[in-house]
């Protein structure tokens, strides 16, 4: 085998091990150490934002809404890395963001394990989406410099 697709399977191995490691602590995060309780939901959109402004514990839902928005932040920008197709577009990353959002939201529901909520899907695929587009940038970047 060539030394430059060593290089690239080198690389994909390690975005693939990263994905993998970045998967496994969102489901720790969210699901695993978590204290099953009662089952909780709140689906109505973008009342994390609406204490955000009228002040209820406006430090609190600020941390949440800015974890939500990091949860899947690499998502985004592993998932084009990875995939290395200038076909995946960023409809894509959002879709697989909010499925893997949502599964993880159901699960919580299911196991007691966390307060399902329409804006954490919304967040997390947002954080998604502003991953792609670092992606995007970088890549850019390292293409101008070619």
């Amino acid at each position: 085998m060539k030394y430059a697709s060593m290089k690239k399977l080198y690389k994909r191995s390690v975005l693939i091990v990263g994905a993998s490691i970045h998967i496994v602590i969102v489901l720790y995060i969210t699901l695993i150490d978590r204290i099953p309780s009662e089952r909780r939901h709140m689906l109505t959109p973008f009342w994390e934002i609406r204490n955000v402004i009228v002040g209820t514990e406006r430090s609190f839902y600020i941390g949440q809404i800015i974890g939500n928005l990091l949860m899947l932040f690499p998502t985004g920008f592993l998932l084009p890395a990875i995939f290395k197709c200038k076909r995946l577009r960023w409809y894509h990353a959002a879709v697989a963001s909010m499925f893997f959002s949502i599964f993880i939201e159901i699960t919580q529901y299911i196991t007691g394990r966390g307060l399902m909520e329409f804006d954490d899907v919304f967040n997390n695929t947002v954080g998604c989406l502003i991953g792609y587009a670092v992606y995007l940038m970088i890549r850019r970047r390292v293409n101008n410099r070619k």
